[in-house]
């Protein structure tokens, strides 16, 4: 048992110095998965994937003419079954625009703040959307001025979930 943890100690100084792959080295480079990009170009030069007409690439998401980018590649956590919100602001009627993916299942939904407060406590509300479980989702929806929740409830039971999303606005 000793040379094998004589082993490991000797490993331990090396651990740092070692270049895991792509966004781990000092060159500071990420890739589009780990950016949350679905367009452009990443950190070495690879692209993301394209926009088609009439959505144009800004800062990794696809976006309509004149949208307001108000969340780009961001990154919610929830633990299995738990939920992550976060709130943003419209200050006049809006085509609000959102995608979000995650390697497992999860549900969105754009809620009240009132609304949002019971459905990440279990309890039944409304929402203006709110998807089944899946692994991706983009969809579109008109709001009115306003505060309100983008929601995420992590539909697995045993493992949690990383979710990358965006949401801009035209109004």
């Amino acid at each position: 048992m000793r040379p094998a943890v004589f082993a490991f100690a000797l490993s331990l100084p090396l651990a740092g110095c070692v270049d895991i792959g792509p966004g781990s080295g000092s060159s500071g480079a990420r890739t589009c998965e780990q950016l949350g990009w679905s367009c452009g170009l990443d950190g070495y030069g690879t692209s993301c994937g394209p926009c088609f007409a009439p959505l144009t690439c800004a800062s990794g998401s696809c976006v309509e003419p004149g949208a307001q980018v108000i969340f780009s590649g961001a990154t919610a956590y929830a633990l299995a079954g738990g939920y992550s919100g976060v709130l943003f602001t419209l200050p006049a009627p809006a085509r609000v625009r959102f995608t979000a993916s995650s390697p497992g299942l999860f549900q969105v939904g754009l809620f009240t703040i009132a609304d949002w407060t019971l459905f990440a406590s279990g309890q039944a509300s409304g929402a203006f959307v709110l998807t089944n479980p899946t692994p991706s989702v983009s969809d579109v929806i008109q709001l009115g001025a306003g505060t309100y929740t983008l929601g995420f409830r992590c539909a697995s039971a045993v493992d949690a979930c990383l979710i990358r999303y965006s949401l801009n606005a035209v109004y």
